[in-house]
């Protein structure tokens, strides 16, 4: 810890408003307390946070859904809205980068958001993100029943959704180590992938086809960049399209927050992970938008009658589409596959941070204390097992349809995914008023820095209001209107407010709590500090102590 901390620690925080630093750094023999460095509560190591990280940002929309905005914007137009997105969502891992390293504890940005602005504030952004992961664990569950749809229809949809349920439960309850270790290699076939259509694309572009046709960038010439006929407002909704469906596709800093309290060393793995959140932006999201945009025209017919009918599984994929264009076997049918098992990676990394949001709200008297029960290895079972039991909800579509279902559930997580980034841009700038009205922003108080701040925050801050604000706009077109769809794309902030009011009447009222917000000059920047600089240093001997593996040093050098 450093010295600006302890003095602050001494001076402003021993009057019992805030618990004092506990030095867990040495025994009574004064040698380093190793054990802490063998908490099995924290059992992810890099090459898990990593790949959790991919998981749980890459699902069927990069290789499927993508096809709806090439079409609405083009080549062009999807990669410029796409990267305006990306932006925003880096924006949001150098915010997150700086609370997460400083503080690496469960619940992550949730419990910062009640720690930096308001205990109402973050009992609500908690509640919205668990109802985010929720849905798209109930989104990710109607997927795998829509990509096997692509070779039979005769399959009841009940029983991949109870298949997958049981599968996450398993994979689930046991241990966070087990957990990590299933879920880095079910991962690595997502990067493998996107690798192989990346290669997909160069070799046909330049003829490697049965057809020999060298196409290159046809398709950016006619139809062109933006979808046909260049006019005005059909470039600037097109582009629009492209940011909205980036809200729904492009995640990952979050749940690197969100696990920051179950990973060994933290002070160590967590900068790196949140550090490449720029290269999985530029390998996954922006090449995978150049590479839909080379190998389908934005104005095909078989890709927009696709889209349209509500084809199923890969069917109304742009890489299929091409396939099949190309006349190239077997291959559809493989991406399919490899779809089938993305999705459900994801829906794995899902049902983890939401049972850990519970798990953290209960922590702090925002959700029933049973929330709070962990098995032997540190696992939140109870809920884990009323995550997956909530995500039956998936259930509706055996009698309402998929595909309507599906997008309920499309809308809902959207318009969510919007309300936390800004409530994430609030918290981090709250957090950086804190560390200056204590004098701590400019000391070597925090381990890491973000990049462009505070420019960053106020970039993430201004992005995700507007984006939700206008994420809608369709329903406002003469006779467009329609109340389910109103719904469920502005529903999530009425949710948000009537938590954060409830909360806020209660802390009022009842409890006789004083201030709106918590003011700057009372944060508490020293609770938890002195266990995790105990944990770094007691990680970092035993490291010294353990020379690395073969396997290991190679495993540092690719994550």
């Amino acid at each position: 810890m450093s010295d600006v901390a302890k003095e602050k620690n001494l001076d402003d925080f021993s009057n019992g408003t805030q618990p004092a630093v506990v030095d867990e750094i040495t025994r009574d023999d004064g040698a380093v307390n190793l054990s802490l460095a063998d908490d099995p509560h924290r059992g992810l190591r890099m090459r898990h946070v990593q790949l959790i990280a991919i998981s749980g940002s890459i699902g069927s929309a990069l290789f499927v859904s993508i096809g709806n905005p090439l079409t609405s914007a083009g080549p062009l137009g999807l990669l410029i809205g796409l990267g305006i997105w990306c932006a925003v969502v880096w924006a949001a891992s150098n915010c997150l980068i700086e609370m997460t390293c400083l503080l690496p504890v469960d619940g992550g940005f949730i419990h910062y958001a009640g720690r930096f602005v308001d205990k109402s504030f973050g009992m609500a952004l908690g509640w919205n993100y668990v109802i985010t992961q929720l849905a798209l664990i109930c989104l990710e569950l109607l997927s795998l029943n829509v990509i096997v749809e692509y070779w039979t229809l005769t399959l009841h949809p009940a029983i991949l959704i109870s298949a997958g349920l049981v599968a996450f439960f398993i994979i689930q309850i046991w241990s966070v180590r087990w957990f990590g270790e299933i879920e880095f290699y079910i991962s690595i076939t997502k990067v493998f992938l996107m690798i192989g259509l990346t290669l997909y694309t160069f070799v046909t572009m330049v003829g490697g086809n049965p057809i020999h046709d060298k196409f290159g960038f046809r398709y950016w010439k006619t139809p062109g960049p933006f979808a046909g006929e260049v006019n005005f407002r059909k470039v600037i909704t097109g582009i629009f399209n492209a940011v909205s469906w980036g809200t729904f596709a492009v995640v990952g800093p979050d749940y690197i927050s969100l696990i920051g309290g179950e990973v060994k060393n933290p002070r160590r793995i967590l900068p790196k992970a949140f550090n490449s959140t720029i290269y999985r932006i530029l390998a996954f999201y922006m090449t995978g938008a150049l590479c839909v945009g080379i190998v389908s025209s934005s104005t095909d017919e078989n890709l927009l009658g696709a889209i349209s009918a509500g084809a199923p599984g890969a069917a109304k994929s742009p890489y299929v589409i091409s396939m099949n264009r190309l006349g190239i076997p077997v291959l559809p049918s493989l991406v399919n596959a490899l779809i089938l098992i993305s999705i459900f990676s994801t829906g794995n990394s899902f049902t983890f941070v939401a049972s850990r949001s519970i798990y953290s709200l209960a922590q702090k008297n925002q959700a029933p204390a049973i929330f709070k029960r962990v098995n032997r290895h540190g696992v939140p079972w109870v809920a884990v097992c009323v995550t997956l039991l909530v995500s039956c909800l998936s259930y509706l579509s055996v009698s309402a349809g998929t595909v309507k279902v599906l997008n309920w559930w499309i809308n809902l997580v959207g318009a969510a995914q919007l309300v936390s980034w800004t409530c994430i841009a609030i918290t981090y700038l709250r957090f950086r008023s804190g560390l200056k009205a204590q004098n701590l922003l400019n000391t070597d108080y925090l381990p890491v820095r973000g990049y462009l701040q505070p420019f960053s925050g106020w970039y993430l801050l201004v992005w995700s209001p507007i984006v939700f604000f206008f994420s809608g706009y369709y329903l406002f077109y003469p006779g467009s209107f329609a109340g389910p769809d109103f719904v469920f794309a502005y529903g999530s902030i009425f949710i948000f407010l009537a938590i954060y009011l409830g909360s806020k009447i209660y802390q009022t009222v009842w409890l006789k709590e004083k201030h709106i917000y918590i003011p700057a000059s009372e944060m508490d920047f020293v609770s938890d500090i002195g266990h995790i600089d105990a944990l770094t240093q007691a990680s970092e001997a035993k490291r010294a102590r353990k020379p690395q593996t073969k396997a290991q040093r190679i495993s540092d050098f690719f994550f």
